[in-house]
């Protein structure tokens, strides 16, 4: 069953999302929200490299929407999340969300799954992948 959350100004993402996913004992979920924030760093994963080139911004954009999963990675929730961002002239941008401050709320959904996905990091790719789901 899906779970609502309403996050405050000043909370920050992962720390946030993760943190509920503790205290409700979500394993692993479906993420799915939208809101606003004031600072925000964005990735983009260079294939090539097999590293993430970071972005950060310090404007109010409008959250048009954040979709992501909830994992374990070594025992511990892991939080995989993407969003796209509106900012005042229309314009948007998008990319993996390594952290966002809140401003002045988001609207989270979480939606637990059945069964449990587990990740590690993997050398050929860079990058944490989903190992095994049971």
């Amino acid at each position: 069953m899906a779970r609502f959350y309403s996050l405050k100004a000043g909370e920050e993402i992962p720390e946030a999302i993760l943190k509920m996913a503790t205290k409700e004992r979500i394993r692993t979920a479906e993420v799915k929200a939208i809101g606003g924030v004031d600072r925000l760093r964005l990735a983009y994963f260079n294939h090539e490299s097999k590293k993430y080139e970071e972005h950060e911004m310090e404007e109010f954009m409008e959250v048009a929407g954040l979709l992501g999963n909830l994992t374990l990675k070594e025992g511990k929730p892991f939080l995989h999340l993407h969003g796209t961002f509106g900012r005042r002239d229309m314009s948007a941008i998008s990319g993996h969300v390594v952290y966002a401050r809140i401003m002045p709320l988001l609207e989270a959904t979480i939606t637990p799954t059945r069964n449990r996905a587990l990740r590690k990091f993997d050398e050929e790719t860079g990058l944490n992948l989903v190992y095994r789901v049971s």
